[in-house]
């Protein structure tokens, strides 16, 4: 009976330790309110390395108007008359000034954004993020915690219900649970929008040997893009905090990367996670391999501006992205004189997808129909026929950039949008192929409810 006993208080004790890896680790509890991440005294110094003044200070992630981290000076008003006077009259100048926070041994180089005596407020902002507020790249820790802020709604895994995603990928393990107030939240964003908690995320390796800071950085790079392609928009893990025992030793100061509230969806379906699981193993294959990991990057970044940012604009980088994608694929034939369309056409037959201009695009595929018309009509060259999906997108790229329509009185535009919404279907089944995938996928060119899912081509 104690056996029994003392079996059951360390199971319970040990599932106690692991809930308590999946709670936020700094008071993200309000939608879009501004959170105290650290507090420190700060020596400013001015461009070249002059001691100006050391006050107190504040590190906080401000969320509106946009997502930033700042840091507050919050004891102006304990300075008379004087001192106030000539810390205002010191840093008025537009120049990039250095703080060092003399506890975390750090020195930030950040811009002046607000500064007004009468409200004794001074605030700084950091040029980029993130920024290691704690530890360095040598900090070892057992388990990193980082949180993510607007993810999508898991809520199935293989046909049940199930809110955790757990990744795995050569000696990592990454796994995903919905904050405590998930539900909530996800309520407030979509009817108020801004910014809220949705994921903890707790990163560790297989084996439970320790993770330096480097490779932190290294790992939360990566899912910050690997968020990104699952959602379609930018999603990056926020003030990440790596752990020693039960000890904070390494902290990485960040803010949710701006959203657009355009983005349009992408091949990963909420309910079903295991897409995730699936394809996490080649996304990180490519993402590590020095080969590709460049090229693999940008393409990421290409999709994601494409995906949020006016359909025109989408068109023209989602055929960058793509023959970008070809010229990595073909590498050793990738400098053969062929034209665009071509490329397009030799990259999608060799990745198993297919060319045909379909139902699915029915405002491109009038339109294909209606300029290989015209072409018959008034004898044109017939090599220069809309025959696959290839030859249209590379059309409607070249109407923007250069807008001759040969083809008069007919009209592009209302094609724009079955070019735009095309162009990232086959953009984002490239990198799903490229990446060895080979299950299910939301398919973004036929409208259907969340939850209904397809084989990717090449398996079919």
């Amino acid at each position: 009976m104690l056996n029994f006993i003392l079996l059951w208080l360390v199971i319970n004790m040990e599932e106690i330790k692991c809930r308590e890896q999946f709670v936020p680790l700094f008071p993200f509890n309000e939608q879009n309110k501004s959170v105290v991440i650290a507090k420190d005294q700060v020596l400013i110094k001015d461009s070249n390395k002059i001691d100006l003044f050391t006050l107190n200070a504040e590190i906080h992630l401000d969320f509106l108007p946009k997502p930033r981290i700042h840091i507050h000076i919050t004891n102006i008003d304990e300075l008379d008359y004087v001192h106030r006077v000539e810390l205002f009259a010191l840093i008025c100048t537009p120049e990039l000034y250095s703080l060092e926070l003399k506890s975390h041994k750090k020195n930030i180089e950040a811009w002046i954004t607000t500064s007004n005596p009468k409200e004794y407020s001074l605030i700084f902002s950091p040029p980029s993020e993130p920024i290691v507020g704690l530890g360095d790249e040598d900090t070892q820790m057992h388990y990193v915690v980082f949180h993510l802020f607007n993810f999508k709604k898991i809520c199935a895994n293989k046909g049940k219900y199930c809110e955790d995603v757990h990744l795995e990928a050569d000696n990592w393990i990454i796994e995903l649970k919905p904050s405590g107030k998930s539900e909530m939240n996800f309520e407030k964003l979509k009817k108020e929008g801004g910014y809220c908690l949705t994921h903890i995320g707790h990163l560790r390796k297989k084996d439970n040997t320790l993770i330096s800071g480097k490779e932190a950085a290294h790992m939360l790079s990566m899912l910050y893009y690997f968020f990104s392609f699952a959602k379609g928009n930018w999603c990056n893990p926020v003030c990440a905090v790596g752990v020693n025992s039960s000890d904070r030793v390494w902290e990485s100061w960040s803010s949710p990367k701006e959203s657009c509230s355009s983005a349009k969806g992408s091949w990963f379906d909420e309910h079903h996670s295991e897409q995730l699981e699936n394809i996490f193993p080649g996304f990180m294959n490519l993402w590590v391999s020095e080969d590709w990991k460049e090229t693999f990057q940008k393409v990421i970044y290409w999709y994601i501006i494409s995906n949020t940012s006016n359909i025109d604009a989408g068109v023209i980088l989602t055929q960058s992205a793509l023959e970008r994608l070809y010229s990595e694929h073909f590498k050793a034939n990738s400098s053969r004189n062929i034209n665009a369309a071509k490329k397009l056409e030799d990259l999608f037959c060799d990745l198993n997808i297919p060319i045909d201009l379909t139902d699915n695009t029915p405002k491109l595929k009038k339109l294909a129909e209606d300029v290989n018309d015209q072409i018959d009509t008034k004898k044109l060259d017939k090599n220069t026929k809309w025959i696959n999906a290839p030859i249209a997108l590379t059309k409607m790229r070249n109407y923007l950039v250069h807008p001759r329509n040969i083809y008069e009185p007919l009209k592009f535009g209302s094609a724009i949008h079955d070019s735009w919404n095309l162009g990232l279907w086959y953009l984002e089944l490239s990198l799903l192929r490229e990446c060895g995938y080979l299950e299910d996928y939301r398919n973004r060119l036929i409208p259907r409810w969340v939850g209904e899912v397809e084989k990717v081509p090449w398996k079919k």
